[in-house]
């Protein structure tokens, strides 16, 4: 795709053509808009940027062969936009975006479309599975649950399993990485208990920006009433930047069950930490 035209709207809604435009996350105007080989008029314009904060017109000579879904990503060689959806009124297309950093896109630009996928870590924290005294079964159980539930809600995933003793640094390391790669979920099995071993919550909490309480709250209360024992699992759920994080038991019937649970909120959450609004 190359860029033709570039319109940046003013304050007071008109739509100014310009060289360049630029584009920040941090900017109230921050969303943009991509049409195809010419701009509607401005009557249908209009209608393409109410209840929208777009800033940023871009038109192109032609969009992508294959569709643009949500959280696809359009690029230029600096930054990403991130598809937030469709619109469309009177015959004309529109996709609005996010800029998933600050982004300045010039005239004769090329911009490509990257199908996205979401990257999931699974960590399993476990003396013995690490030693090969016994084979790890909760890691694999996570990757096929998850696996499942993203062709349910048709998106694509890659999923990558590492094993690790019960040790804090190795933890902190995995996921400062994971920060770095811009992970899309983090899932953690092992470590939740109260035992001296048990480092998995502590380590986490050190990295999250914001706790979601709610979701374990109710796992545990939900099948606590039943067998008190599931109420002395400590994990956590929360974000780290852009990325979601879950801390799970490693029984095989926990991971079930929390994922049960998890599974209920988390495709919203996706739109949520990216902004997005999905209603």
């Amino acid at each position: 795709m190359k860029i033709t035209s570039l319109y940046r709207i003013t304050s007071h809604k008109h739509v100014v053509e310009v060289d360049d435009a630029s584009t920040s996350p941090n900017k109230v105007s921050k969303q943009v808009l991509l049409f195809e080989k010419e701009l509607p008029e401005p009557t249908i314009v209009k209608k393409f940027t109410d209840k929208t904060s777009a800033g940023i017109i871009m038109v192109v000579d032609a969009f992508s062969k294959k569709p643009l879904n949500t959280f696809d990503i359009i690029a230029n060689d600096k930054a990403d936009l991130i598809v937030v959806k469709q619109l469309v009124f009177e015959g004309f297309n529109g996709i609005l975006c996010l800029p998933d950093d600050y982004l300045t896109f010039n005239i004769n630009q090329n911009i490509t479309h990257k199908a996205k996928t979401f990257d999931i870590k699974v960590i399993t924290l476990s003396d013995r599975a690490y030693r090969g005294i016994y084979k790890d079964k909760s890691g694999p159980l996570v990757t096929e649950l998850i696996t499942e539930y993203f062709k349910q809600i048709e998106k694509t995933v890659n999923i990558k399993n590492i094993i690790i003793p019960d040790n804090a640094d190795e933890l902190s390391l995995l996921i400062e990485e994971s920060k770095h790669e811009k992970t899309d979920i983090i899932i953690t099995t092992g470590g939740t208990g109260i035992g001296q071993r048990d480092i998995t919550v502590e380590t986490v909490k050190t990295h999250i920006d914001k706790e979601i309480p709610g979701i374990m709250e109710m796992i545990r209360m939900k099948y606590g009433a039943e067998k008190p024992n599931a109420l002395l699992s400590r994990g956590i759920a929360g974000t780290m930047n852009q990325s979601l994080v879950y801390t799970l038991p490693g029984s095989i019937k926990a991971v079930n069950e929390y994922l049960t649970e998890i599974f209920k909120t988390l495709d919203h959450l996706l739109y949520m930490i990216h902004g997005i609004d999905n209603h």
